[in-house]
């Protein structure tokens, strides 16, 4: 997904590009998902706070480690980022479509929608 005019973060009303187009079945007024996975949070200074935050207890008796390597790794379980779910973090609807590109318009966002996330189709009942 990539945004107007440079910008990276995105939030409801405003125009998203995906590479993704009537080649692949795309037409106007499809609903996307846009999601994005715990990895890229890792790679966010910002972010990647919560996952340094304590996890556990301290009566705990086998406290779990968040991406535990050799030097950090705890008698616990270790949760790797990669195992987690991605999360859906909004929606758009298509607004123009290209043989390869689509237009589209963020409808809805429980966060910020970043330039990077994923979508997918979101399949109409």
């Amino acid at each position: 997904m990539l945004g107007k005019d440079f910008d990276s973060v995105l939030g409801t009303g405003m125009k998203v590009y995906t590479n993704v187009g009537s080649n692949q079945g795309v037409k106007v007024g499809d609903y996307f998902r846009a999601f994005r996975s715990y990895s890229s949070d890792l790679k966010d200074p910002v972010d990647s706070l919560s996952f340094a935050a304590s996890t556990a207890e301290d009566t705990q008796k086998r406290p779990p480690s968040v991406e535990g390597n050799w030097m950090t790794k705890t008698k616990g379980p270790n949760i790797r980022v990669a195992d987690l779910p991605r999360r859906a973090v909004g929606e758009l609807v298509i607004i123009g479509v290209t043989p390869t590109t689509s237009t589209g318009m963020i409808v809805f966002s429980l966060e910020d929608v970043h330039v990077g996330d994923g979508v997918e189709l979101d399949e109409q009942q």
